[in-house]
């Protein structure tokens, strides 16, 4: 294998996503947002953390 200068590679930044957020109903939204706070909040309980302990 050869070494190779970092320089010389092409940028993979990719370009940026479109704002998907703003394509979907408010209420879509709202109820996605609520589900996943749900299931974050229900790992952290099953786990034995309490909410608001760091």
């Amino acid at each position: 294998m050869q070494p190779v200068q970092l320089s010389l590679l092409p940028d993979q930044v990719p370009a940026l996503p479109p704002d998907l957020l703003a394509q979907l109903p408010p209420s879509q939204v709202s109820a996605a947002i609520t589900l996943l706070a749900r299931l974050i909040a229900q790992a952290a309980t099953s786990a034995g953390m309490q909410v608001g302990d760091e």
